[in-house]
């Protein structure tokens, strides 16, 4: 199976050592494969913590805090097709998120390092995405990306 395999639709995958774009160090990451084609993934990271700095839920769900949009997984609900839940509460932010990432620049991790962790549920990924199309921070091509995967849920 070709490396790039593994970066399909509605996969969650947790990357070993992953480098940030900022530059700023590398940590495991979990990252939500939005779509893809033949060249580019569109993918979102989580940020998976016990910190919750202000943003605090109190429901799963689209949640907005002045014009900050984001999705909450709280620890241990069930996400996934096969029975994935995270272990920490869990925050989707949609500023400087959502990434096009080239097949061949994701193919750059290591098999061992990236690990598939379940296949999102459909009902899950279309309320994650209809919250990315409330954000102010998205651009129009997201959003046509977005409404074409919504479409297939």
């Amino acid at each position: 199976m070709p490396k790039d395999d593994i970066y399909q639709d509605r996969y969650l995958l947790r990357i070993a050592d992953y480098q940030f774009q900022d530059g700023d160090g590398t940590r495991d990451k979990f990252l939500i494969v939005l779509n893809r084609n033949d060249e580019f993934a569109y993918i979102i990271h989580t940020l998976t913590t016990s910190q919750s700095n202000g943003f605090d839920p109190k429901k799963y769900g689209c949640h907005r805090v002045k014009n900050i949009s984001y999705f909450y997984f709280p620890k241990d609900l069930v996400i996934g097709e096969n029975g994935f839940k995270f272990t920490s509460d869990t925050f989707v932010f949609f500023r400087d998120n959502i990434r096009k990432e080239e097949l061949k620049v994701l193919s750059k991790y290591p098999e061992k390092d990236v690990g598939f962790k379940d296949v999102i549920k459909k009902s899950a990924l279309k309320e994650l995405i209809d919250c990315m199309l409330s954000s102010d921070f998205i651009t129009s091509e997201q959003s046509d990306r977005l409404l074409k995967t919504r479409k297939t849920l």
